[in-house]
């Protein structure tokens, strides 16, 4: 098991509800989620890069064409 901090700038959150989608959103990927703030517009979260790379988890569905969610990589430690 290889962990990884992955930090991930977030569009598109506007409220709370936003902030618990997002969060939702990554653990069903696998993510174990450190935080997730709406006015800074970051998630922080650890993964197992055997299982999911940080590549991958900003494709996750929650950031998918049908959501209005979107990420960016920002930093991997």
């Amino acid at each position: 098991m290889a962990e990884k901090k992955v930090t991930m700038r977030v569009f598109g959150m506007t409220c709370d509800d936003c902030v618990r989608t997002v969060s939702d959103g990554l653990k069903k990927e696998g993510a174990d989620v450190l935080s997730v703030s709406l006015k800074d517009g970051i998630a922080i979260v650890k993964i197992d890069d055997a299982k999911i790379s940080a590549e991958k988890l900003v494709k996750a569905p929650v950031f998918g064409e049908e959501s209005h969610y979107k990420a960016q990589l920002r930093k991997v430690e």
